[in-house]
């Protein structure tokens, strides 16, 4: 399970191992792949009669990595289905019964749990699994069957039209076409792009210097360096073609052509923030920095303090949304876990909610479900608003974030 596929914000949670006080949270624990994790068994009863003052049942299987090198993530997952059926609250119990599995770190398990779930139990979709491999595995395993499936992989895959398999997850491209727009937005046409030489880096760096000519900017200037550097200044000197701060060859050489007004770079917060401070080492004026959601945790303002500044990035959850969705889920997530939700549970809720609510008042064949999900066009859910196409097409308009006075504002250039 690779990690540009996990990565939504903090990548360093990717590379950890799992958390015990996730795996440990009251409520919630681990569930062996033939079993039904009990709290949810008790809201949504695993007997065959429907659920009472209901028609037919809808049965939804929840394929995760309960276990093993990805716990925390599957955990996190749990929880936002937990909260939109209500599990621990005093809402109403939805339409659905949800079978939960675990493949802990075995992917090829994916195709009998499917198996098993469909024969068993007769599931109408199934939500997860979470990772580009995973993903694919299950893709290929409902597309037989012709059952709807919501992954969570951050991977692009192409289109196929009358697709099964759909992502809610925000990809690459979406956060690059959105960081375009929002420069289109604030009228800023030219761009530098310093990127680490990685994957991500790599994947990203691509994707936005292929967008930027349709949303009217120039990339002018990259600069590539190592993912392991720990020191950027002179990767940042050579943005400007000079090593003397705020010298005339610098102003000279930005002038012919140079001269940009964004500067790009998909890293870590920690490694943009301190490339930022290097910026104002060469003194170049009115550079407004752009960044992905990786940017979105404490350590971006931490380190780069005031040097970060207007910087622009994004967020797959903003809990500091003014929507009362936002709101209501980030109040009740953390009133019940005792800990503010991630993007990764304001993902899985809003799987869970787009299938509770196509659900709610009437079973549908599993060909009709796909076509409900397929025409759903600006869903606003708590991880953005959401659109898929009937090719598996994923468009997701993310929250854009700014930093003004030491504190991150969400913005709408």
């Amino acid at each position: 399970m690779d990690a540009l596929a996990l990565a939504p914000k903090d990548s360093a949670e990717l590379e950890a191992e799992p958390s015990p006080v996730l795996a440990n949270d009251p409520g919630v624990r681990t569930s062996p792949q033939e079993h039904v994790l009990p709290r949810l068994s008790q809201s949504f009863p695993a007997a065959s009669p429907p659920l009472t003052g209901r028609g037919s049942r809808n049965v939804v299987g929840v394929i995760l990595p309960l276990t093993g090198k990805w716990e925390s993530i599957g955990q996190k997952i749990l929880k936002g289905i937990e909260t939109a059926a209500n599990v621990f609250t005093a809402g109403e119990a939805p339409n659905v019964e949800y079978q939960i599995r675990d493949y802990g770190n075995n992917e090829e398990a994916i195709p009998g749990i499917i198996d098993e779930l469909d024969r068993e139990h007769g599931v109408v979709a199934v939500i997860g699994p979470v990772g580009e491999r995973s993903g694919e595995i299950a893709c290929r395993e409902a597309q037989q069957r012709r059952l709807p499936a919501i992954i969570l992989t951050q991977a692009e895959r192409p289109p196929l039209e009358g697709t099964y398999c759909f992502r809610n997850f925000l990809t690459i491209d979406i956060q690059a076409r959105t960081l375009l727009n929002a420069a289109r937005g604030m009228g800023i046409t030219r761009f530098a792009v310093m990127y680490p030489d990685d994957f991500f880096g790599r994947i990203f760096s691509a994707a936005f210097q292929r967008m930027a000519p349709s949303f009217g900017i120039k990339v002018v200037r990259t600069v590539m360096y190592s993912p392991k550097n720990v020191d950027f200044k002179q990767q940042v000197q050579s943005l400007s073609g000079t090593g003397r701060k705020g010298s005339s060859k610098a102003q000279k050489s930005l002038g012919r052509g140079g001269a940009f007004e964004g500067l790009l770079i998909p890293d870590s917060a920690e490694n943009a923030a301190m490339i930022a401070s290097y910026i104002s080492y060469l003194n170049l004026p009115n550079i407004r920095l752009f960044g992905p959601t990786l940017w979105d945790t404490p350590e971006f303002l931490r380190v780069g303090d005031k040097y970060v500044e207007n910087a622009v990035f994004l967020s797959g959850f903003f809990p500091g949304s003014l929507l009362s969705s936002v709101q209501n889920f980030s109040r009740s997530f953390t009133d019940t876990f005792s800990y503010p939700p991630s993007v990764w549970e304001a993902s899985a809720f809003d799987s869970a909610s787009i299938l509770q609510e196509a659900l709610q008042s009437q079973s549908l064949s599993r060909q009709a479900l796909r076509e409900r999900i397929a025409a759903i066009k600006a869903y606003r859910g708590t991880s953005g608003i959401t659109s898929f196409s009937s090719d598996g097409s994923l468009d997701k308009i993310p929250y854009i974030l700014t930093v003004k006075g030491g504190t991150v504002f969400e913005i709408h250039p």
